[in-house]
């Protein structure tokens, strides 16, 4: 069952609130428009932090922090309700594994992957691939 508990204006969600989706995950922050709008964070059914940043009409957008179930997360820009832009992909001890350019959720353009004995490739990337010449 989806709840909110939170500001209303005008039969809207408006201001600071709290929503419960049907999978029990949920949303704090800010609403406007009945959307998530400004800052907020989404928690994963279990309470553990799923996401935290800024949102417009509903979306991620700007800088913004994911974190997968596994521990893994993202840490960069959003546009769109997708990472976009720079960012950088930690393993679940905090340890870099991917620093580059993003788009839809895919490595591309030149990132620095980071293998586990912290030797490091660079090179070009494309929809998660490694594509062309790299050092």
């Amino acid at each position: 069952m989806i709840k909110y508990d939170g500001d209303f204006i005008n039969s809207k969600f408006e201001g600071n609130g709290k929503y419960i989706f049907e999978n029990g995950e949920y949303y704090i922050g800010h609403f406007e428009n009945n959307l998530f709008n400004g800052k907020g964070i989404m928690y994963y059914s279990n309470g553990n932090m799923k996401y935290k940043g800024n949102f417009i009409n509903g979306k991620k957008e700007g800088n913004g922090k994911y974190i997968l179930e596994d521990g893994k997360y993202y840490i960069g820009q959003y546009k769109n309700g997708l990472p976009i832009g720079k960012g950088k992909l930690y393993d679940k001890k905090g340890n870099i594994k991917y620093e580059g350019n993003f788009i839809d959720r895919k490595k591309k353009w030149i990132g620095k992957y980071i293998y586990d004995n912290e030797n490091y490739f660079i090179r070009q990337w494309k929809n998660n691939f490694q594509k062309g010449k790299g050092i």
